[in-house]
């Protein structure tokens, strides 16, 4: 441990002989990313993070590595971080010197500043040919890369932003144009949002608590107008949902008036319509008083028996002898069969 802070503090003392520019690269969680140290002219290396956490160190033979697993020195002192975690974000200084600033994604849905490197790798296909594409919101799906199999890759746009670096689509300056769903053999891989953002330095990295710029306002304001919107849509939908409940409420009362007056008229024509007692014939005996037009002379019958029918429909019954009501109001059709024993014959011939 002392030899590691001996170094970072002797680390000033060592070969750098140019400067170059830090790299703003945004990585997705559990990919790799290897960052270039820039310097030359010495093997002698140490790599810090958040110029605080010494990862690995090199002078001569003897070599430091806080984690073998995750970190791995290369021979030309770059630094590959293998594994990627959201507490591996921040500065990375090589020998003191800036050298990169690691963003790291998570999800599908990434926000990624404008002028940054984005890396984006093919997740969920095995395949050694990738065919990568983007589609912008509103436009058709575009083809933007493509890696044979025997390793060449062939940027169809970009301007010469496009590469395919550390296992992964590569994106360097990245710009509004390159916002969009990318997919990667047929696999959604991500979806890029660019956030418009002022020229940043390699000695002044990009701070996160700086305020919005004004294409993130437009953007919000824009999301609001669309949500505003789509209230009065929302107003139709629940008008027309009570127009249709008020509707059916209407159909089920004239159902129930309809019927009910439907079972009125019944009710109606079943208390006009005469009884069936009324209609029927009464039965009429031979010991009831003559009328004018019979024989008084007639003698009584013996065990005579009256059939009747009614109302023009024969309903030949027999009944046991009554009298006949008093008062009828209804007209009534009578058809007697009156049978008698035959008389004895005096003389025999």
């Amino acid at each position: 441990m002392f030899s590691c802070h001996v170094w970072f503090l002797l680390s000033g003392l060592i070969g750098c002989t140019g400067n170059s520019t830090a790299i703003w690269f945004s990585v997705p969680e559990s990919h790799h990313v290897c960052l270039p140290c820039g310097s030359s002219g010495s093997s002698d290396v140490i790599w810090t993070r958040q110029d605080q956490e010494v990862l690995v160190t090199r002078r001569g033979g003897y070599k430091t590595n806080k984690d073998r697993r995750r970190y791995r020195l290369m021979v030309n002192g770059d630094l590959c971080v293998w594994h990627l975690k959201e507490s591996d974000h921040g500065r990375y200084r090589c020998n003191q010197q800036l050298v990169a600033e690691l963003q790291v994604l998570t999800g599908r849905d990434y926000t990624v500043s404008a002028g940054r490197t984005l890396l984006l790798p093919c997740s969920g296909s095995s395949k050694p040919k990738q065919r990568w594409f983007q589609q912008r919101e509103g436009e058709r799906r575009e083809a933007v890369l493509t890696k044979y199999r025997n390793g060449t890759v062939k940027p169809e746009r970009g301007g010469g932003r496009l590469s395919f670096t550390n296992d992964a689509l590569q994106i360097q300056d990245l710009q509004p144009e390159d916002a969009g769903e990318y997919v990667c053999n047929g696999l959604l891989q991500a979806r890029v949002t660019v956030l418009a953002a002022h020229a940043e330095t390699s000695s002044q990295p990009p701070s996160t608590s700086t305020p919005p710029s004004p294409a993130v306002v437009t953007a919000e304001v824009g999301e609001i107008k669309k949500k505003s919107n789509t209230r009065p849509e929302n107003v139709l939908l629940l008008v027309g949902a009570v127009s249709v409940g008020l509707m059916i409420i209407f159909l089920a009362a004239v159902c129930v008036l309809l019927t009910s007056m439907k079972c009125r008229r019944r009710k109606r024509r079943a208390a006009a319509a005469p009884t069936r007692e009324d209609t029927e014939l009464q039965p009429w005996t031979t010991s009831s008083a003559p009328t004018e037009g019979e024989d008084l002379e007639t003698p009584p019958l013996c065990g005579e028996t009256i059939h009747y029918a009614s109302l023009g429909r024969q309903n030949w019954r027999e009944r046991p002898s009554r009298s006949p009501p008093e008062q009828s109001h209804h007209s009534v059709i009578y058809s007697s069969v009156i049978s008698r024993p035959a008389a004895r014959a005096e003389h025999k011939l």
